[in-house]
């Protein structure tokens, strides 16, 4: 995993992905009660974990990159108990957090493909199992990289505003799975443009279907947005729900 792509553009993320009310709406379904204790896995600056605090969801929130805390924890009201905003590497949550703490784990933005391989996403599905409550829920939102390898999608939909222009697109390697994601940002204040390229895991559904299944993980649904939309071989998102049972 690297930091050093999302440094760089962490000052413009607020614009080039602002807060999406239809997650709050996905997770109404997902969220067991009001006050349930929410871990958000790769929460970036924060507007999830802010809005969660807000609807009376206490909500732990961390990133591997130090500066998307530090901007999510400079937004935070000082006197503010939640969220709670820290720097730390997915894999080492059940390290971090006691277990069956939690009542839900959500990792959206597509986070999880940062980790490149098969064995630390297992590691990661099983230190949310330990840390997740009986009947506790892990939510992911990737892409669906089936639909992606198949039809070769090389360019993803351009993110346009009046502050950013952010062109984003990939080359496919090998059969290892792994694909370049190469992005350009432009800061239309300023004109300073901004290039990245990281490596990115696109798994396949089967595949994540497997290690949840391994993990522990019950009653995995599968949708192709955040409108509970059924995943069809054409959806471009993957959303996901599973559940630990007792």
């Amino acid at each position: 995993m690297s930091s050093q792509f999302y440094t760089s553009i962490a000052p413009h993320y607020q614009h080039i992905f602002p807060f999406n009310p239809a997650q709050i709406e996905f997770l109404r379904h997902v969220l067991p009660y009001n006050g349930a204790r929410v871990l958000d896995v790769g929460c970036a600056t924060g507007e999830l974990a802010f809005a969660l605090t807000h609807f009376g969801f206490p909500t732990w929130a961390f990133d591997f990159d130090p500066q998307m805390i530090q901007i999510a924890q400079k937004t935070k009201q000082e006197e503010s108990m939640f969220p709670v905003f820290e720097q730390l590497d997915m894999r080492q949550i059940n390290e971090r957090f006691p277990e069956a703490y939690f009542d839900t784990v959500i990792c959206f933005g597509n986070t999880l493909v940062h980790l490149l391989n098969d064995e630390d996403i297992r590691k990661f599905i099983q230190a949310a199992f330990k840390v997740l409550s009986p009947e506790g829920k892990l939510t992911i939102q990737i892409l669906n990289y089936l639909y992606i390898h198949e039809n070769q999608v090389k360019t993803l939909p351009l993110i346009d505003n009046e502050h950013i222009r952010f062109e984003r697109n990939y080359e496919f390697g090998d059969e290892s799975g792994l694909i370049d994601f190469n992005t350009k940002l432009i800061v239309k204040s300023t004109g300073q443009e901004i290039k990245n390229s990281t490596k990115l895991y696109a798994i396949r559904q089967n595949k994540l279907q497997e290690l949840l299944e391994e993990a522990g993980f019950t009653s995995i649904e599968f949708f192709g947005s955040f409108n509970r939309e059924p995943l069809k071989a054409t959806s471009l998102p993957l959303v996901l729900t599973c559940l630990k049972d007792k």
